[in-house]
């Protein structure tokens, strides 16, 4: 198996979602003061590279400790490329995963719509873009991922 690292860099300059706390840095220790630096680090949980456990939309769902390791955040999946076939809020949907990839029953989806390269991380750079204008699904490619058993999916832009 082939693992893909899928994180973004994490920095004071990472956007959080709106009305989110966003990343930040504050010395508790200085070396020349307290004879060690010391750092306290606080930001949501919805800053950066980050998985919504099913708790975020569902009272009794499963919180991220709760999900399993292997069987379902390690497996099996497909990388589909939308990039030359989306833009600044387009819809996509299931008939075009299909046409691009085989995507198996159970498989985790990773969508490229190319708006990584809005992130705050590249000098390409446009927040507005990244994290409002991004391409997303309509109603039917959520029923179709729910009747594939899609395990998850992970997308490239803010959301």
């Amino acid at each position: 198996m082939k693992w893909i690292d899928l994180t973004v860099p994490l920095g004071i300059g990472t956007p959080p979602w709106p009305s989110y706390e966003p990343l930040q840095v504050k010395y508790s220790k200085r070396l020349a003061t307290d004879g060690a630096n010391s750092q306290l680090v606080s930001h949501s949980n919805h800053v950066g590279t980050h998985l919504d456990g099913e708790i975020h939309f569902y009272a009794p769902g499963k919180d991220i400790a709760s999900l399993e390791l292997n069987g379902f955040l390690v497996g099996p999946g497909v990388i589909v490329d939308l990039s030359n076939a989306t833009g600044d809020y387009h819809i996509y949907t299931s008939k075009m995963i299909e046409d691009r990839v085989e995507v198996r029953p159970r498989d985790i989806l990773i969508i490229h719509t190319g708006y990584h390269h809005f992130g705050w991380d590249h000098p390409t750079a446009d927040e507005i873009r990244y994290m409002v204008k991004h391409p997303g699904p309509d109603r039917e490619f959520a029923d179709w991922c729910r009747r594939r058993e899609i395990r998850w999916i992970g997308v490239d832009c803010g959301s």
